[in-house]
């Protein structure tokens, strides 16, 4: 199959799109089921055990997290480079761990001992946590780096992307308070939004990074 020399595929380009939104929906209403089974077990007072409960959602949400998002990323980037897919989702899982540990959980905890939303909690801090681009794309970069010349752009797309759409939601925000997801109160629907919005941006830096002229061979890589 003949490839652009800027790597450009359509048919790559809106999988990438269609797949990154799926995972997204997947893993954030998973963690809307996670925040209320969670919130019905801390709030049953029992301190000694609170901690525990937060920390196996913490793994769960991460599993969850990795698994899926890197699994269907995955499906697109090795149709232009051999990448294992254990190393892929371990590269997706890495930093979601990170994120729930220590953005989600302190997060939820904080809120159990304060009495306030726990499930507001999550959604707030998820919200956080999937938007750690920087970090995601870091990760994943490392991955990347034995296939392409260009590994170290991923991360740059990645820091670039969320920027972007931080930005256009701030400032929309200004006038419209729907937008505003970064309150306790704001709704699911705001933060797949804001994931969504990111993933042209990615899909075609992807496609660059990934580039015939950018593919190291075997003897490069090694």
């Amino acid at each position: 199959m003949h490839v652009a020399p800027n790597g450009w595929s359509a048919r790559l380009y809106w999988q990438w799109i269609l797949y990154n939104s799926v995972a997204f929906v997947v893993v954030l209403t998973a963690v809307a089921v996670l925040s209320l089974i969670s919130a019905d077990v801390l709030h049953l007072e029992l301190a000694d055990r609170s901690k525990l409960v937060a920390l196996l959602v913490a793994i769960l949400g991460a599993l969850l997290f990795g698994g899926v998002l890197g699994t269907l990323q995955w499906m697109v980037i090795r149709q232009r480079v051999p990448i294992p897919r254990k190393r892929w989702i371990v590269a997706s899982v890495g930093p979601a761990l990170l994120g729930w540990l220590f953005v989600i959980t302190p997060a939820v905890l904080n809120a159990q001992d304060s009495n306030t939303s726990v499930s507001g909690a999550y959604l707030l801090a998820a919200s956080q946590t999937l938007a750690l681009g920087p970090l995601l794309g870091l990760s994943q970069a490392n991955v990347l780096r034995p296939y392409t010349s260009r590994w170290a752009w991923w991360i740059a797309a990645n820091i670039v992307s969320w920027l972007i759409v931080d930005a256009v939601f701030l400032l929309l925000s200004q006038w419209f308070d729907a937008l505003d997801f970064t309150r306790q109160d704001g709704s699911v629907a705001q933060v797949y939004l804001m994931l969504v919005l990111s993933t042209p941006l990615t899909g075609r830096m992807l496609l660059w990074v990934l580039a015939p002229s950018a593919i190291l061979s075997q003897d490069e890589a090694t």
